[in-house]
């Protein structure tokens, strides 16, 4: 079975650093009910939406109404529940097309999974999960969950462990720290997988991660460097038994390297 998500609390965002008070709290709140939507997650409760959020049900339903007056949200067939609206798509369709990278690296991405017949995947950070901005799938194959806007674990993706490599040591630590935390149930198990990840990346330039969306499934990893920056990696994922994962190693990674490489020249070519 694909693996699903557990909510993740809206204080796990790193990326914003704002002083005391920046925030507008009831645009937050709204963005927050945004971020629940997403392919697992189509349609939710009203009620589903305040528990996961921690608000009461008043707040959440004026903030709904406001997001559906403004075409963010929908009825959805559900009793009481909604979907994401026209609005959100596009936004959506705007990041795509302002995203130099997914130009770039589509037809790279194209060539490597017809080559070799697997899932090639362009993803990016997004609070503690990876999200996947572009998802090329090997002819006559099923999705298995993975296209443009799903998310997946930092801790359990080798999309996620090759991210963390590449950032400096002090992103690194906080990030760490916070998945953690996120992880308190599994922590001691999860750390010890990922730190084995950041040395294989040390050694090889990739990681290698089992299972990492659904059983027989292999996954390679690496980051894409651009100047002293890497926020996009590139990840292979091949379906099958351990002659799948001796070719990843053995087979694609070169290849995978190569391609992460030739993105890389091109982007720093446009800057």
């Amino acid at each position: 079975m694909v693996r699903t998500r557990k909510p993740e609390a809206p204080t796990s965002d790193l990326q914003a650093v704002l002083d005391p008070g920046a925030e507008v709290d009831s645009l937050r709140r709204g963005l927050e009910i945004l971020r629940l939507f997403d392919a697992r997650h189509r349609s939710l409760q009203a009620t589903e939406i305040a528990a996961k959020l921690g608000l009461s049900r008043v707040t959440a339903a004026k903030l709904i109404a406001t997001l559906e007056a403004h075409n963010f949200l929908r009825p959805s067939g559900q009793a009481n529940g909604y979907g994401p609206h026209v609005a959100c798509l596009t936004l959506g369709r705007a990041v795509r097309r302002g995203l130099g990278i997914a130009e770039i690296a589509q037809p790279k991405m194209r060539a490597l999974s017809e080559q070799f017949d697997v899932h090639v995947s362009l993803t990016t950070r997004d609070r503690l999960h990876m999200l996947v901005v572009e998802h090329c799938v090997p002819q006559g194959k099923v999705r298995l969950g993975l296209s443009t806007g799903a998310r997946l674990p930092i801790t359990t993706s080798a999309s996620g462990r090759a991210y963390l490599w590449a950032q400096p040591p002090a992103l690194r630590a906080k990030l760490m720290e916070s998945l953690g935390e996120a992880e308190k149930d599994n922590s001691f198990k999860m750390m010890s997988s990922v730190y084995g990840a950041l040395q294989e990346l040390e050694e090889r330039g990739w990681c290698f991660l089992a299972s990492p969306v659904t059983s027989q499934t292999s996954s390679i990893a690496t980051p894409i460097r651009v100047g002293d920056e890497a926020n996009y990696v590139l990840a292979v994922m091949a379906v099958g038994d351990s002659e799948a994962e001796q070719r990843l190693r053995e087979v694609i990674a070169p290849e995978l390297l190569t391609v992460a490489n030739q993105i890389s020249q091109e982007l720093r070519a446009e800057d």
